[in-house]
């Protein structure tokens, strides 16, 4: 009978952690302005993804901050690192691809949030960011808005999109959030 009470009252502390670590993984993820968070699956320690932050840290658009001498932080329970980029210089997405399996992982996806205006090219809409030569292209403009609207996306990047890319081209995005910007 002890044994049975000493369990109903050990029980709660050992779940509710895991609990936590669930609804943690469960929110959506909001890259804020200047951040590039990686997805890889695989990361389960942070010894073993510091090859990977080195390899990240290395890419010509990474931008380190005052917080982390690399630029690069790791989140060990929801496989994301998150990059600062320098918002004047084109992300190379193949290097980034080389960097995460370079580290020994697999990249699944790329979440940004960017700054810019909307233009439509031969059918197409496209952002071209506020700061620097990025390029990013989505199927539809949202409703309301129009060709040269300044407008705040947050988007995500699937690695089947990145792996299908071509060097030079404009990058398809999927849209999570799209708001008019302020003017």
């Amino acid at each position: 009978m002890k044994k049975l009470i000493l369990l109903f009252f050990v029980l709660p502390f050992l779940t509710s952690p895991l609990a936590a670590v669930a609804d943690e993984l469960d929110t959506p993820v909001v890259a804020k302005p200047g951040e590039l968070i990686v997805e890889v699956n695989g990361v389960v320690c942070s010894i073993c993804a510091k090859g990977l932050q080195k390899n990240l840290a290395k890419l010509d658009f990474n931008s380190p901050v005052l917080s982390e001498k690399s630029g690069v932080k790791i989140d060990i329970r929801s496989g994301r690192l998150v990059m600062y980029r320098d918002l004047k210089k084109p992300i190379d997405f193949d290097g980034l691809l080389t960097a995460v399996k370079k580290g020994g992982y697999e990249l699944n996806k790329l979440y940004m949030h960017l700054n810019g205006s909307m233009e439509s090219v031969n059918g197409k809409w496209l952002l071209s960011e506020k700061e620097g030569p990025n390029k990013f292209g989505f199927a539809n403009a949202p409703t309301g808005l129009t060709k040269s609207n300044a407008v705040t996306l947050r988007v995500m990047i699937t690695s089947k999109t990145l792996a299908n890319a071509q060097p030079g081209t404009v990058v398809e995005v999927e849209v999570d959030e799209i708001t008019k910007a302020s003017e």
